[in-house]
C-alpha cells in the first residue's frame, strides 16, 4: 500500500519538532558535537527521515539562529510601534532583551556564547543564502535599536551622529550580554543572591547614563569601519 503524503500542516510540524530537539542537543553538547545520527536517536526516527526537512546540520543550526533572532526582533518590534517616549522604549528593550537572554537561554547561548560558524564561514558554499538571511534577520535588532537611539538623541538630549548611536548600540550590548552570560552561568548567584536586583540595577544605570548624555566615547576616539559579513 502506497504512502500517504504529509499535509503541509503535518511537515511543519515534524519540521519543528526536529528543531526544537537539534535546540536541545546543540546546547547540552555545543555545535561541533552535534549530529544528524545523534538527533535521530534522539528523536526516535532515521538520519534519513530527517533530511527530507532539512539539508544538514548547519541548516538546523542557522534556523535556530533565525529563529531566536526573529522571536527577540518581534519583541523589540512590538515595543517600538507602541510609540511613545523613546526613553522609556530604550528601558523596556534593555528589559526585554534581559528577559529574553535569561528565559529562553538555550537560544540566547546559541545565538551569541557558543563556538559555532558565523556568516563569513558559509561565504562561498551552497547553504551561504541560509546564512544570509539568518544574518540579516539578526541585523534587524541592531537598526530597530539603532531608531530608537536615534530617537532618544532628537528629542532628549541632543543628536547623535550615526558614529556615537553605533558605539552606544555595542556599549550597551555587549554589557547587557556579560551580565546575561554570568547570570545564566550561576556565576552572579554564587557572589550575590540577590542577582535578579544586580540586573536590574544595572540596566537602570545605563539607560540613565546615555540619558545623562555623559555615556559618549572619548574625544578623538573612531569606530572602526564595519567588515562585510560582520554581525554589528
Amino acid at each position: 500500500m502506497p504512502k500517504v503524503a504529509r499535509s503541509q500542516e503535518d511537515r511543519e510540524i515534524i519540521r519543528e519538532k526536529i528543531l526544537d530537539e537539534a535546540l536541545g542537543l546543540i546546547s547540552e553538547s555545543g555545535f561541533s558535537s552535534f549530529s544528524m545520527r545523534k538527533l535521530a536517536s534522539r528523536l526516535g526516527m532515521t538520519a534519513t527521515t530527517i533530511y527530507n526537512y532539512y539539508s544538514s546540520k548547519d541548516e538546523l543550526y542557522l534556523m535556530i539562529l533565525t529563529k531566536g533572532f526573529d522571536m527577540l526582533y518581534r519583541r523589540f518590534d512590538e515595543i517600538y510601534r507602541a510609540g511613545g517616549d523613546p526613553s522609556r522604549k530604550l528601558r523596556e528593550m534593555v528589559e526585554t532583551y534581559i528577559d529574553f537572554g535569561i528565559t529562553n537561554a538555550n537560544y540566547y547561548n546559541i545565538m551569541f556564547t557558543s563556538d559555532a560558524p558565523k556568516y563569513s564561514d558559509y561565504i562561498g558554499t551552497g547553504i551561504e543564502p541560509v546564512a544570509h538571511f539568518e544574518k540579516q534577520t539578526a541585523l534587524k535588532l541592531v537598526d530597530i535599536a539603532s531608531r530608537v537611539l536615534s530617537d532618544l538623541g532628537k528629542e532628549n538630549v541632543g543628536p547623535f551622529t550615526p558614529e556615537e548611536i553605533r558605539y552606544f548600540v555595542i556599549r550597551l550590548w555587549s554589557t547587557l550580554h556579560g551580565i546575561i552570560a554570568l547570570y545564566n552561568s550561576r556565576v552572579l548567584q554564587e557572589v550575590d543572591e540577590n542577582a535578579g536586583q544586580i540586573i536590574e540595577q544595572v540596566a537602570h544605570d545605563l539607560v540613565d547614563l546615555i540619558l545623562s548624555g555623559k555615556a559618549e566615547p572619548s574625544p578623538g576616539f573612531r569606530m572602526p569601519v564595519r567588515k562585510s559579513g560582520t554581525r554589528m
